[in-house]
């Protein structure tokens, strides 16, 4: 765009400067022909034929060069007198010039020539011109000087470009590896000025006070939360506690438990959200973490195969798997989580008598983690939703939970920088999981 501009704009001053001199020559010219003709014309009326070619004969022989172009012709283009030996074959333009190549005298060259017939009174025909193989040579000058000129402001341009470009696009790199560690959970990291008071280092600026206020936010959600499980957690225990001794002291009595039974039941489903929520919110505010290790992802799986096998079985499901030997980086306890998590559904959400598929494979590059079952799946429009906390759709209405499980599974895998995905099965729900690769090299080579 830059080099664009700058051939434009030499462009336009190019054809400035040749529209003002060339042009102006140009015209000049034809006003001298012109008028020359007015004068040989007034000439030829005050004294006829012989006093026209007297005129002319006169200024040929000031005229050596034959830089002016004289030619007095009769009726049928015959030379009478002139400084050329004949009518011009060449035709005249829509404005009556003649323009044709004339041989010099003292060599084999030829010049330009620009002429202007004139039919005078009796037949005599007038040709008037000038030798324009100056105006010619301007021409040539301008054109040379204006290639040469948008040849060097081509140069100039793509390296002023380049290095423009360079310049900015190496500190828009530096932002933009920033940005990447900060999205990967490193929020002390900061974009470095350089001083220059440029809009760059305003943008570096701004997004340093952002990520500082960032980090406060984050701070301040992480107080509260500690704060929050200090105070919550306590008295909801103590409740608990305190319940269990009165299940005890009225069974002991022989008295009905069945509303005790159902106070402890709602009591453990406050705790168990709760701690839920509290984990989640924990991993949301941490992003992406670096702290991992290896994590063996088919032995992971096959763990949480043998944990969820025989519920499994109750619901005769069986559970076919096709693993891959792959490794990731991650924490080991939060993955098996996550994978439990989607077992659980999985199965929960399974017909009797149904199937569930496992399949974990490298596919160029890429670890991919698929869990599929035939069961009643999730509609398309809940499949977003379903995400977001507490959030049941309209199959799981009749099914205990408490809509944290699939929350929970993206937040860990958020945490390790992979994402998760719903799709169908036919009949049934396809869960995919996919693991950053480049973010994975990074990690194990770090």
């Amino acid at each position: 765009m830059f080099v664009l501009i700058l051939l434009g704009a030499i462009t336009f001053m190019g054809g400035f400067v040749f529209w003002s001199t060339v042009g102006f020559m140009d015209r000049q010219t034809n006003t001298v022909i012109e008028t020359d003709i007015e004068g040989l014309a007034d000439v030829y009326q005050r004294d006829g034929l012989n006093g026209l070619i007297a005129t002319i004969e006169s200024r040929i022989k000031r005229d050596p060069s034959r830089s002016s172009i004289y030619l007095v012709a009769n009726h049928r283009k015959v030379p009478v007198v002139g400084n050329i030996s004949g009518w011009p074959n060449a035709r005249p333009d829509q404005d009556g010039w003649i323009e044709f190549r004339l041989r010099e005298k003292s060599s084999s060259d030829t010049t330009q020539a620009r002429t202007r017939p004139f039919l005078l009174k009796g037949g005599i025909n007038l040709l008037v011109g000038r030798d324009i193989r100056t105006l010619d040579e301007m021409k040539r000058l301008i054109e040379r000087s204006l290639g040469w000129s948008m040849a060097i402001a081509m140069v100039v341009g793509v390296s002023a470009g380049l290095l423009f470009t360079r310049k900015v696009g190496r500190r828009l790199d530096i932002i933009s590896r920033t940005s990447r560690r900060v999205r990967h959970g490193n929020l002390s990291e900061r974009v470095p000025l350089t001083g220059s008071g440029d809009d760059l280092d305003e943008l570096a600026l701004g997004l340093n006070t952002m990520l500082d206020e960032i980090q406060q936010l984050l701070s301040g959600i992480e107080y509260v939360a500690d704060n929050l499980a200090h105070d919550l957690r306590t008295p909801l225990s103590r409740l608990h506690n305190r319940l269990m001794r009165l299940r005890s002291e009225t069974e002991q009595e022989g008295l009905d438990t069945i509303s005790i039974d159902t106070c402890l039941s709602e009591v453990d489903q406050i705790l168990a959200t709760f701690s839920a929520l509290l984990r989640i919110s924990k991993l949301e505010a941490a992003g992406q973490s670096k702290a991992l290790s290896p994590v063996n992802l088919r032995q992971l799986m096959d763990a949480a195969i043998e944990l969820y096998e025989p519920l499994a079985r109750e619901h005769g499901i069986v559970i076919a798997t096709e693993l891959e030997e792959i490794s990731v980086p991650g924490d080991r306890d939060l993955l098996l989580q996550a994978v439990c998590n989607l077992l659980d559904n999985a199965i929960k959400f399974s017909l009797h008598g149904g199937r569930i598929d496992i399949d974990l494979r490298d596919e160029l590059g890429q670890t991919n983690l698929r869990i599929s079952d035939h069961g009643v799946g999730i509609d398309h429009h809940d499949r977003d939703r379903v995400f977001e906390r507490l959030y049941r759709g309209q199959v799981a209405t009749d099914i205990d939970g408490l809509g944290l499980g699939l929350t929970l599974v993206k937040a860990i895998l958020q945490y390790h920088a992979a994402t998760v995905s719903l799709h169908d099965n036919y009949p049934g729900l396809r869960v995919l999981i996919e693991f950053d690769k480049a973010r994975d090299d990074e990690i194990i080579s770090s």
